[in-house]
C-alpha cells in the first residue's frame, strides 16, 4: 500500500512537471537578444505621458533597462508629479505610488528577460502596459 501511495505522489509530481509553461521567459532568453542598445516608446494611456527606454543588451541577454517616466509636459515624474491646485492629497498620492511601482519595471524586465512576464505593479497599471509596449519596441530591433 505504501509502494503504491509512493508510486503515485512521484507520478504525479512529474505529471504537474510536464505541465509547467512552455515558450515562456526561459525560451525567449535561450534564444537571446542581439547585442545592442535599443530604445523604445509608448504612451501612458488616459492619464498622459510617456514612457522612454533605452535597453542594453549583452551575451544575448537584457542587462540594463535606462527608463524615462515622463508626464504631458515631457518632464521627468518627480515629487511634484500629481500636486495640483487646490493640493489635493489623495491624488498626489495616487500620482506617487504610480512612480514607486513604475520604478520597479526596469528591473523586473532585467530579471524576467521577457516583457510579457512582467505581472502589474500595484499604483502603476497604465504605466506598466506602456512600460510593455515600450519594451517590445525597442526588443524588435533585437531579435
Amino acid at each position: 500500500m505504501k509502494k503504491r501511495i509512493a508510486l503515485l505522489a512521484a507520478f504525479m509530481m512529474l505529471s504537474l512537471a510536464a505541465c509547467g509553461k512552455k515558450g515562456g521567459a526561459e525560451s525567449k532568453a535561450a534564444q537571446g537578444y542581439k547585442d545592442g542598445t535599443y530604445s523604445g516608446e509608448a504612451e501612458v494611456k488616459e492619464v498622459g505621458g510617456t514612457i522612454k527606454l533605452g535597453i542594453t543588451v549583452s551575451g544575448g541577454k537584457i542587462t540594463t533597462v535606462d527608463m524615462q517616466n515622463l508626464d504631458r509636459e515631457g518632464k521627468e515624474k518627480g515629487e511634484d508629479y500629481g500636486k495640483s491646485e487646490p493640493l489635493n492629497q489623495g491624488l498626489y498620492s495616487i500620482a506617487q505610488n504610480s512612480i514607486l511601482g513604475t520604478d520597479k519595471l526596469p528591473g523586473l524586465l532585467v530579471d524576467s528577460q521577457d516583457p510579457d512576464s512582467i505581472d502589474a505593479v500595484s499604483g502603476a497599471t497604465l504605466s506598466r502596459e506602456a512600460f510593455v509596449q515600450a519594451a517590445k519596441a525597442a526588443l524588435d530591433g533585437a531579435k
